[in-house]
């Protein structure tokens, strides 16, 4: 940031200070046009009058404009100039979310309607997910969040894709980037391991200090992939009081996968699973056939994981008066120098 630029602010905290400026300017105005001190009357005055004047006799003006200046500068000081001065709301009951999403190759799967076409699911799940994101905001087109949310993504093993954060730009960003891998190029990602999700948002959550936390995972498989049993992964949840809400995408019907690069086997969804790990952690099972079931999926878990943030206001602000304070200071010093050295007065 440049010199210039610190003088801009968002705000002032006391406006109604600026009143003075009327003061300094009435100060201004009468000292520049106030008969100079020391001048002497004399009988051939009107000659004098008529005489042109010359740029010279301006300059004795300039130590009354840096005065004027300066304490205007001041001024402006004391309104309390304020940068990124915005409210927030002191909030209780947050949430931390972690959102889980599959990326396997059946997620290509072109089996749902959006818009009047056929898309993959991938393509509709990150579309719920981000009017997921948009719907834990305070108000639309803020970038940051109520809550803090995380995403993991997995197919035949789990990583994070983004830590909890209350950034949702970020978060939404690296949501648009997740798509469905070749698994000739790497054959670790071939498979589902819902435990191996579950357990890596567990531990993401494990530090947390939010009053409650969620895991909402998306799979339109089986756990066929990963050490970590889902279930065993769901009672690990439970212990540390995080509810795991569970979201089948897709037919339940097993069949052969016509996305991606080949033709594969598709394994049905395993509905018993994905309820007995809703069940344990006190969370609940959604069925998402279509586009429909699968945006009311996440928006029921949105109603039901509400946050409460009416407690009370505070500000957040840079103040922005050193500035002002530094330049009034440095003309009201120039105007005395100015007027000492070359402007003073002879008795």
């Amino acid at each position: 940031m440049s010199w210039f630029n610190s003088f801009f602010f968002d705000s002032l905290a006391y406006p109604w200070v600026l009143v003075f400026l009327v003061a300094v300017a009435v100060l201004l105005v009468a000292e520049l046009f106030a008969r100079a001190p020391g001048v002497l009357s004399i009988s051939t005055g009107e000659a004098l009058g008529r005489m042109p004047s010359t740029p010279r006799a301006w300059l004795r003006r300039v130590p009354a404009v840096l005065r004027g200046l300066g304490l205007a500068a001041l001024v402006v000081a004391l309104a309390g100039p304020l940068n990124g001065f915005q409210i927030r709301k002191d909030r209780v009951s947050v949430v931390d979310i972690m959102l889980c999403v599959d990326v396997s190759g059946s997620m290509q799967q072109k089996d749902f309607v959006m818009g009047g076409e056929y898309k993959d699911r991938l393509f509709v799940t990150k579309a719920a997910v981000r009017d997921f994101i948009e719907s834990r905001k305070e108000k639309v087109g803020d970038r940051f969040g109520l809550d803090r949310l995380g995403l993991v993504l997995y197919a035949g093993f789990a990583w994070t894709q983004s830590p909890l954060t209350l950034d949702y730009g970020v978060l939404s960003r690296e949501l648009d980037l997740a798509y469905v891998d070749d698994t000739s190029r790497d054959p670790r990602k071939d498979g589902t391991a819902i435990g191996s999700a579950i357990g890596l948002a567990i531990r993401r959550l494990s530090e947390s200090e939010a009053k409650s936390k969620v895991i909402i995972l998306l799979t339109d498989g089986i756990n066929n992939r990963g050490e970590l049993d889902p279930i065993t992964a769901a009672r690990l949840a439970g212990d540390y009081d995080i509810k795991v809400y569970t979201i089948g995408a897709g037919s339940t019907e097993g069949g052969r996968s016509s996305g991606g690069f080949f033709s594969r086997p598709r394994q049905p969804i395993d509905e018993d699973g994905l309820r007995k790990i809703a069940s344990i952690t006190g969370g609940q099972y959604y069925p998402a056939t279509d586009t429909e079931a699968l945006q009311q999926a996440y928006a029921e878990i949105d109603a039901l994981e509400t946050t409460e943030i009416e407690v009370g206001d505070y500000y957040e602000y840079k103040e922005a008066f050193v500035p002002y304070v530094l330049l009034g200071g440095l003309l009201m010093a120039l105007s005395i120098f100015s007027r000492r050295m070359w402007f003073e007065v002879i008795p």
